[in-house]
């Protein structure tokens, strides 16, 4: 005996619907009115909604089925990390579920309702230069939510010095790549002129002018201005805590040298026993997207406190000295930061470590020019969620810190 579809009982359908993608209840919607009227409830959706994030309905002032079909369906896939694509200098950004705010900061940059849930495009940069534990500097980019008196989609650019204005957002030929614009270029024009909006950056970058301002600084600020109205993103994706980790992947900031804190992603690949370290934010030597340390863990180190006073010693130390091992379990030994070695660490100096890696580390020359790898120890401190990367051609020393102000 044959059973329409449309004979089942209202709720036996829409267990069936639970079981179904998007596309296949959308073409079941268009059938019959009675099925359309089915396909239209609303748990349907919000379990759709639910395998994308985290979303509650009353946040966005309407059903799971405009979340979905308006937002998340096209636009879920935009949630989470990205680099930003301007070399040299890149930068980091995180999507995420913006949910209704009580206080009236918000009201500041959207001229729309803002009792609907959107999804929210910050921009992270590092803290100031003179203050390498303070927090990110979060700046607001773009927002994805329902018009509510349109009842459609609406991509909003909220860079600028006017209100939230149109953008538009291209999904790459690459999966993993999107590309954000802003379509009304008249909103990023500084009232007061280009010079008047530099010379005001310089003051926001250098917090009122307490710390020094380079000419690379001013380049990489023009750089900024210039890229405002399009930003294109590539993924970055975090790796899950594992105990096996020497130092757990995520995100860290370090000083590098004269250029300043930048933000590195860290990842490891256990089939080659490698661990990289990826710039998220670059500089003119070493771009953004780059590799910038290699670290070998089949090299682990075991190196004595009079081995590691002897700088002439560790210089001439290669890669084939190191002989290798499989083994990933801590080794407790002394620490010391060789003489004569310039740091920018704060009152955190241990006097013994559980890993050393032999490493190779990035450098060049201006524009990415002769690229090359040289020889660096990497020591990881997991309990402080920092690890050192020593430097020996620049008798430097580096400290690579967790950031902890971003939830992954």
């Amino acid at each position: 005996m044959t059973v329409l579809l449309t004979n089942l009982p209202p709720e036996l359908i829409i267990r069936i619907l639970e079981d179904l993608p998007s596309r296949d209840i959308g073409r079941l919607s268009r059938t019959c009115s009675q099925l359309r009227s089915i396909c239209r409830t609303d748990i349907v959706w919000q379990k759709l909604c639910q395998q994308i994030c985290d979303i509650a309905v009353e946040e966005w002032n309407t059903t799971y089925y405009n979340i979905f079909t308006k937002v998340l369906h096209r636009y879920g896939r935009c949630l989470g990390l990205w680099r930003r694509n301007m070399r040299p200098y890149g930068g980091l950004m995180q999507v995420k579920v913006c949910i209704r705010l009580k206080s009236s900061c918000l009201c500041m940059i959207l001229y729309i309702q803002v009792d609907n849930g959107r999804l929210l495009a910050t921009e992270y940069k590092p803290p100031y230069v003179s203050d390498i534990h303070g927090p990110l500097r979060p700046k607001k980019v773009f927002s994805i939510g329902i018009n509510k008196f349109k009842n459609r989609t609406e991509i909003l650019c909220l860079h600028g010095y006017g209100e939230a204005h149109p953008g538009s957002i291209e999904f790459e030929t690459e999966e993993s790549d999107v590309e954000f614009k802003c379509c009304q270029m008249s909103s990023h024009a500084h009232p007061k002129g280009s010079s008047v909006e530099l010379s005001t950056m310089i003051k926001k970058e250098t917090n009122n002018h307490t710390i020094p301002f380079t000419i690379d600084d001013q380049k990489r600020l023009e750089c900024y201005m210039k890229n405002v109205p399009k930003y294109r993103l590539t993924r970055i994706e975090v790796q899950r805590p594992d105990p096996v980790y020497p130092i757990q992947p995520g995100l860290f900031l370090a000083h590098y040298r004269a250029h300043g804190i930048e933000m590195f992603l860290l990842k490891y690949d256990m089939n080659k026993k490698e661990t990289e370290v990826i710039k998220i934010t670059g500089d003119p030597n070493v771009p953004a997207g780059e590799t910038s340390i290699y670290i070998n863990l089949r090299k682990p180190m075991q190196l004595t406190k009079d081995q590691q006073l002897d700088v002439n010693s560790l210089l001439l130390l290669e890669e084939e000295d190191i002989p290798d091992s499989d083994d990933v379990q801590p080794r407790n030994q002394p620490f010391v930061i060789p003489p004569g070695f310039s740091t920018f660490l704060d009152d955190f100096t241990p006097s013994t470590c559980e890993y050393r890696y032999f490493a190779r580390g990035r450098i060049a020359g201006d524009d990415y020019r002769d690229p090359n790898l040289i020889s660096v120890h990497v020591v990881p401190f997991e309990a402080h969620g920092v690890f050192f990367v020593l430097w020996f051609k620049f008798w430097d020393m580096d400290g690579f810190y967790k950031i902890t102000d971003i939830n992954i």
